[in-house]
């Protein structure tokens, strides 16, 4: 039987055409056996996604949908930029769409801990407000818009307690012992706002004819934690601060030698600020 040519390419087209429609239902980038849809593989090179710069979680823009309408629940962007308006904001990594707002596919973490520096701090009742070596004048720079915790550890520790039955300038105890109360407040400010932080600790003093163990330095720790709406990339500073009460049955009435009080005498005061979500 004659074939005739036009018949003969109509043929040949159509074969061409479901081959091109077969092989295509599955895609495979340097390799031969893909597992899906698409299967890319390397082992030298990722995939880049569209990079755009998104103003805000709530708007779709600069993202656009080739067929008109919104863009797709699903679709997925790598954001390259940061803003600072305190609601809304982005910050550069991988977002996806899901109808309403870009949802980062990343974990956004930050913390920071500060410590004191220095070590045994001996504090006087008579100098006000003393500062905390270390936790002064610090700046923290939130990477991201949204809730911090900011957690403040601080401990303090009595003096020496005047010795009773003495004579004269001694305690005003007319027994064999001593029990003591020194005691002040730390001044915690964080971004304008200060908090006060009572602390006390009680010391003993026999008498010298008794014969027995005198105890100071039997530090108390006091802990303080606060949420605070930060905004990425501008820095919010802090201090932290003691100021000791009169210290009349300490010796040198809390104002020189062993009765000063004791900060750090094992542990450094400590102000950790933990990103905690939007």
């Amino acid at each position: 039987m004659k074939i005739k040519l036009p018949t003969l390419w109509l043929a040949f087209a159509a074969t061409l055409f479901l081959a091109k429609n077969v092989s295509y239902s599955q895609v495979g980038i340097n390799t031969i056996n893909p597992n899906g849809i698409l299967e890319i593989n390397s082992s030298t090179n990722g995939v880049v996604l569209p990079r755009l710069a998104l103003t805000k979680t709530n708007i779709m823009a600069p993202a656009t949908n080739p067929q008109t309408g919104n863009i797709p629940v699903g679709t997925t962007v790598y954001n390259t930029n940061t803003t600072t308006s305190g609601t809304n904001d982005v910050s550069p990594g991988m977002y996806s769409w899901d109808g309403a707002k870009w949802v980062p596919q990343f974990n956004r973490k930050q913390s920071v801990l500060y410590e004191q520096t220095g070590g045994d701090l001996r504090t006087l009742s008579n100098e006000g407000q003393r500062n905390i070596p270390g936790l002064v004048s610090k700046n923290f720079t939130p990477k991201y818009t949204g809730k911090y915790r900011v957690s403040l550890s601080v401990n303090y520790g009595g003096g020496n307690a005047k010795v009773p039955d003495q004579g004269g300038g001694g305690s005003q105890s007319d027994g064999n012992l001593n029990i003591a109360l020194e005691s002040g407040i730390f001044y915690f400010t964080f971004n304008g706002t200060t908090y006060q932080i009572p602390a006390h600790s009680y010391s003993t003093a026999y008498d010298s004819s008794v014969g027995a163990t005198n105890y100071f330095a039997i530090w108390r720790q006091y802990t303080f934690e606060t949420f605070i709406s930060l905004t990425a990339n501008q820095t919010a500073s802090f201090d932290l601060k003691f100021d000791q009460d009169a210290a009349f049955e300490f010796e040198g009435s809390g104002n020189s030698g062993n009765g000063r009080g004791h900060i750090f005498y094992d542990i450094p005061c400590t102000v950790e600020v933990t990103y905690i979500g939007d």
